[in-house]
């Protein structure tokens, strides 16, 4: 028989408020039950949570200048090149309201089959993983099923929903999970690099698309020689239930009435919590593929932290965080996405000294390169995503029903302290 068939959702820290926010969550959280197999034994059981982020007028704070774009076609005639045309079109898109990240967790039982026959720590690797939250897998397999997705009764979160106040006609894309469609890992220009802070930090930048192009996946990984990629998961840290490296890939995503698809870097990691299986990440725009004197920076500084919310600790009259949650959290930043010039995030406590020299380290080394503070040119632009924010998860929820715990999805994606 398999082993420990149950599970319970849980959700990125949402965030306290830290910094300026270039957008509020969009919507109710999308939560969804999942009814995967293990081979070909009993059903199992999982749990998807996301959330959208939007954006309003997203081009206010970058340069005015679009990146131009190398192109050997003009379809039309027009004398623009087709590929400018197409970042013309998205840039309109971000002057409104626009889905410029999204965040996501799944939890499924650390399970085992008797007698060898696989489980689902060997089985879903980072490829698996990716292809999966990026709607490139079909439920099917044959030591290991994703099996069917259920979202809540009442609809919330699903993107397919009629709501004129969001996206009027809009659907899910290629993923049951996401709003946005999204490839696979697909090099967009540019190069993934991994930079190591003089504190410890770990950042991943992708070069400007001028650059020559490398692999569309790296592995951010708190120690140098972990070995993570598509194929593994990075370590487990010690004293840490969660994997000390995040598997970053170009991507090209596409939310509900953006015309064109535009780059954007995807994250995913995976730890364990209350005998399960947690994998989170999420994809966030590459300001680097769009605007000149801008960057988008993903950064770990630990291990994200995994905090265990009973259901009595719940707080589902929305008032906020319990007390009890409140005081366990190691950081009070969450998964804002937070932008502005280097030295407005390291005066807000989002970035240290030693990080912001990493970012200036990375900007001189670029051709015509300047420092972050504008040395050398204009101001650079940061938009910061931390892959660390904590994870809140509900545990010791074996007789919980699904009712309570799809509300609990929903309460623990939009917890803020």
């Amino acid at each position: 028989m398999v082993t420990n068939t149950g599970a319970s959702p849980a959700a990125v820290f949402a965030g306290s408020g830290m910094g300026s926010s270039v957008g509020e969550l969009l919507g109710e959280p999308h939560v969804s039950r999942l009814t995967p197999t293990l081979s070909g034994e009993a059903e199992l059981e999982g749990w998807v949570t996301s959330s959208s982020i939007m954006a309003t007028d997203y081009n206010s704070s970058r340069s005015n200048k679009p990146r131009t774009r190398s192109s050997d076609g003009d379809s039309d005639g027009d004398g623009v090149a087709d590929a400018d045309e197409e970042v013309e079109r998205v840039l309109a898109y971000l002057g409104g309201n626009a889905v410029v990240a999204e965040r996501f967790t799944v939890c499924l039982p650390d399970a085992e089959a008797p007698s060898g026959n696989g489980s689902i720590a060997e089985v879903v690797t980072p490829k698996r993983f990716i292809d999966y939250m990026t709607g490139k897998s079909d439920a099917g397999g044959r030591v290991y099923s994703w099996g069917t997705s259920k979202a809540a009764s009442d609809g919330s979160g699903d993107c397919d929903d009629e709501d004129d106040d969001l996206f009027p006609g809009a659907v899910c894309g290629t993923s049951p999970h996401l709003m946005a469609d999204i490839t696979g890992p697909t090099g967009t220009s540019g190069r993934l690099e991994v930079l190591r802070s003089g504190d410890g930090s770990v950042l991943v930048v992708n070069s400007p698309p001028e650059t020559d192009g490398g692999s569309a996946t790296t592995c951010a990984a708190m120690v140098s020689d972990d070995p993570c990629g598509p194929g593994v998961w990075a370590r487990t840290t010690e004293g840490s239930s969660m994997s000390g490296g995040f598997v970053v890939a170009q991507v090209l995503v596409q939310p509900p009435e953006c015309p064109h698809p535009f780059p954007a870097l995807l994250f995913v990691t995976r730890g364990r919590s209350d005998d399960q299986l947690v994998y989170t990440g999420g994809w966030i725009i590459d300001d680097a593929a769009l605007y000149e004197d801008s960057v988008t920076v993903l950064l770990t500084s630990d291990v994200p932290q995994v905090i265990g919310v009973d259901v009595g600790d719940l707080d589902l009259d929305g008032d906020g965080l319990g007390d009890g949650i409140a005081r366990s959290l190691s950081k009070e930043q969450g998964s804002q996405v937070v932008s502005g010039s280097v030295d407005t995030l390291v005066k807000t406590g989002l970035l240290s000294e030693g990080q912001k020299e990493s970012v200036d380290s990375f900007r001189r080394k670029k051709p015509g390169g300047r420092s972050a503070d504008g040395h050398g040119g204009g101001r650079i632009v940061v938009t910061h995503v931390a892959l660390d924010a904590p994870i809140l998860h509900l545990v010791n929820a074996d007789q919980v029903s699904n009712e309570v715990k799809f509300k609990a999805g929903a309460e623990l994606s939009k917890a803020v302290n």
